[in-house]
């Protein structure tokens, strides 16, 4: 069965798991691909501006809170294209780093509304300690991977380079002589505040995230001891094949409603739901009957027109 149709609300947090095609390792720790990573994020989120969260990545599949930053239909476009664009610019320089081609991410963004203020805080924070649930590593601040911990936890916002490779093309490239280095320029990832956390101060809303990433570590680290599991540790991930699977079987789970934090607020999500899909259905079945001018629901994308000339 495929995917709903997207619905993209002015007022609500999407939360988002995109996997590496086999699983593969292509996200390991390495400063090139979070720099790449990075550079990719700022330069659409300064095309396509929206709410972004958190963005972080695990070895081999990344996680993000987005949302858009008004009800205007253009915004709304925006979440769609910020992750064209993002993925598109990771994938062209994940592959020419590792010398490898063909599709990066092995579907679209599985996209999960978080209904409450609950609901999305402990996502953003399982977002962000994944690797260490993982047992990737200890802490957090360990992690060399691209991650939305240090911005969360002390307010600083990195800087990443990138070429500017369309510019050196249009100054003559190769016959210009002129070295490519001569057109880095620097973007950067500024995150959002959490709905819930936006009238706190930056100090009392770091202090509350570390206290909390801390939590969470000490109960990862508890729950390896009884099973005896060890942390890979930075030697070991510096040894992973980017081209390496895991070796256990994939288990594909399967996706939630949305993220609720009571009962009732997903039986009011899914009525929600259900009344925009019959709008979405009832406005396709009359797309594809001819009808250009039916109005789509809110939040939703129309088919693309195409024409066949007789």
């Amino acid at each position: 069965m495929g995917d709903r149709p997207r619905w993209i609300k002015a007022d609500a947090v999407y939360c988002e798991v995109q996997r590496t095609v086999d699983r593969c390792f292509l996200f390991k720790p390495d400063e090139q691909v979070r720099q790449i990573i990075g550079a990719s994020a700022g330069r659409a989120l300064e095309k396509y501006p929206v709410k972004l969260f958190c963005l972080d990545f695990n070895i081999n599949h990344k996680q993000d809170l987005i949302a858009p930053i008004s009800d205007a239909s253009e915004h709304i476009q925006a979440v769609a294209r910020f992750h064209q664009m993002f993925n598109s610019l990771v994938a062209r320089g994940i592959n020419k780093y590792y010398g490898r081609e063909g599709a990066l991410f092995s579907s679209r963004n599985r996209s999960t509304e978080a209904v409450d203020d609950i609901s999305l805080e402990q996502q953003l924070f399982y977002a962000v300690t994944n690797v260490a649930k993982d047992g990737l590593v200890d802490r957090v601040a360990h992690w060399k991977g691209f991650s939305s911990y240090k911005q969360l936890a002390t307010g600083e916002v990195e800087r990443f380079r990138y070429i500017d490779w369309t510019a050196w093309h249009k100054d003559g490239g190769i016959k210009s002589k002129k070295k490519p280095d001569a057109f880095m320029k620097t973007v950067v990832v500024k995150l959002s505040p959490l709905p819930s956390w936006e009238q706190m101060p930056d100090h009392k809303r770091q202090a509350h995230f570390r206290r909390e990433v801390r939590k969470l570590e000490q109960s990862y680290r508890e729950q390896r001891k009884r099973e005896g599991r060890p942390v890979l540790g930075k030697p070991q991930l510096e040894k992973l094949d980017p081209r390496e699977k895991p070796k256990t079987p994939f288990v594909r789970t399967r996706k939630p409603l949305c993220h609720a934090s009571m009962k009732e607020a997903v039986e009011e999500y899914r009525e929600a739901l259900r009344d925009f899909l019959d709008q979405y259905w009832y406005a396709s079945g009359m797309w594809q009957r001819g009808i250009l001018d039916v109005s789509f629901p809110s939040g939703s994308f129309k088919p693309p027109d195409i024409r066949a000339a007789a």
